[in-house]
């Protein structure tokens, strides 16, 4: 049986400012998201957030920063919501100084358009049916 490539995201960067992360207490849900976003925002006003570029594929999502690069596979994306020009995620990464598995990062986008897009493409990784079945199985333990 031949790979097949899945190509239903097609590549895009983001020039988008970092407002931060924090530890999250759900895999899912804007329950979840929705009450952190202010917190990053006020937070970023403290300190200027980091500029970085957001670089969306078929594979997941790459963070990078100078050259600093940091991967995410799409099936540790769980979950996006966009407000404005802002949009939060749910990652599925473990710290080994916190020992937690899942983090909020949240991103400040040029318009509410560009912040639209990128989380239309976050919605279509973490919507396939491979990804939604595993975070419905890590839900049930």
């Amino acid at each position: 049986m031949a790979l097949r490539l899945r190509k239903d995201v097609q590549k895009a960067s983001y020039y988008v400012w970092f407002l931060g992360a924090q530890e999250a207490k759900a895999l899912r849900g804007t329950r979840t998201l929705l009450p952190m976003i202010p917190r990053m925002v006020e937070k970023s006003k403290e300190q200027e957030p980091l500029k970085v570029t957001l670089q969306v594929s078929h594979k997941g999502l790459k963070i990078v920063q100078g050259s600093a690069k940091h991967f995410i596979p799409h099936g540790a994306i769980t979950c996006s919501v966009q407000t404005e020009d802002i949009v939060a995620c749910t990652l599925l990464l473990y710290n080994p100084a916190t020992k937690c598995p899942l983090h909020v990062h949240a991103y400040r986008c040029d318009s509410e358009l560009t912040a639209q897009a990128l989380h239309d493409q976050l919605q279509i990784l973490i919507n396939r049916p491979e990804n939604q079945k595993r975070y419905t199985e890590l839900e049930t333990r």
